[in-house]
């Protein structure tokens, strides 16, 4: 008899992952034609009812909604953490630095626009294992605040290995690189020492962080106009199926029709060919998060490995999370339904 692993925890994942949207909620979803209407019918016809408990709809603005979303997909995402085995636990808390670090550049970004009145409690996301809490986030007015905010945290030696350089040149991704760089390293050495029970969410994350360098080669080399030898110096320190000649190769294009060429022939080639160029700064992104979810679904039916179960299901949840941010700026700024859906990342991949 197989001896499955992490059962307790494998059934808290299939029911929570039964309540994923299916194709038939996008498509309603779709059908829409405002805000409100998305959020009625996610209070009446899915697992966010409990989300909308005590508030009126018709008197909730978009960031309301978004909120309401965002604090759901964290809830259920913390619902899991007492199933898990304390090395799980601690990759956990490391993942959860992802999202703290996305509020930092969401910071950053604000300040870099000269607009520190977005800088709001309520547009971060809300963790329950903090480096810097929100209070002191919201603090910040000024890179000045943010040098002294981070002073004596882990984020400290980041943001001060590049500040300067972004004070000269002005470039954002500067800053937003680096705090990428050092939670991928991060979790690069932490996966290092996962048991064997967490191979397959490392081969994951490792898919993963190919497909951000291939991302940041094409944004920093054909919209940015670096030079080749920064876009190498700015990539991920992991390399699963690319080569260095195929990442050498791509950081040489000079152009859009030259990185789709280049990019057609790599490990992950046939997910990118005949992609029209006039899209494809709006498709790439989408492009590899289903290559992701392709693998994360992979893992889901994993039913012998609870934690190959779990870590399938974050990635899902969290575009589930993203496709409905997706459709709510769609519906925000009028954009055609049959647009919205080519942006969206599970729908048409459900099979629920």
């Amino acid at each position: 008899m197989i001896k499955l692993k992490f059962p307790a925890l494998m059934a808290k994942i299939k029911a929570l992952n039964s309540k994923i949207l299916n194709d038939n909620d996008f498509q309603n979803l779709i059908n829409t034609d405002t805000v409100t209407e998305i959020a009625e019918y996610l209070k009446n016809n899915t697992h966010y009812k409990k989300s909308f408990e005590g508030f009126d709809i018709e008197k909730l603005h978009r960031r309301d909604i978004e909120i309401l979303l965002r604090k759901a997909m964290l809830e259920d995402m913390y619902n899991i953490y007492f199933f898990l085995p304390i090395e799980g636990q601690k990759f956990f808390r490391l993942m959860e630095k992802r999202f703290e670090i996305e509020n930092i550049k969401f910071i950053l970004r604000s300040l870099h626009s000269n607009h520190p009145e977005y800088i709001t409690k309520e547009k971060l996301f809300p963790l329950n294992h903090k480096t810097v809490d929100e209070n002191t986030l919201v603090s910040i007015n000024s890179f000045e605040d943010a040098l002294n905010v981070f002073k004596n945290t882990i984020y400290e030696p980041i943001i001060n290995s590049v500040y300067q350089n972004y004070a000269k040149t002005k470039k954002i991704q500067y800053l937003l690189n680096a705090f990428d760089f050092w939670y991928f390293t991060k979790m690069k050495s932490f996966l290092s020492t996962m048991p064997e029970f967490g191979k397959n969410l490392k081969k994951l994350f490792y898919i993963q962080m190919d497909l951000a360098n291939i991302q940041w080669i094409y944004r920093a080399k054909i919209l940015f106009k670096l030079s080749t030898e920064e876009v190498l110096n700015f990539l991920m320190p992991i390399s699963f199926n690319l080569s260095q000649d195929e990442l050498k190769n791509m950081a040489s294009s000079d152009s859009t029709d030259d990185f789709i060429n280049k990019i057609s022939i790599c490990s992950y080639g046939q997910y990118f060919r005949n992609i029209d160029k006039n899209i494809f700064p709006y498709v790439i992104e989408r492009t590899c998060e289903k290559i992701i979810l392709k693998n994360a679904k992979t893992l889901l039916s994993r039913t012998q490995n609870g934690f190959d179960v779990m870590s399938g299901y974050l990635y899902v949840r969290e575009y589930e999370y993203k496709d409905l941010i997706t459709l709510i700026e769609g519906k925000r700024y009028e954009i055609p339904d049959e647009k919205i859906k080519s942006f969206l990342i599970l729908a048409g991949e459900n099979n629920a």
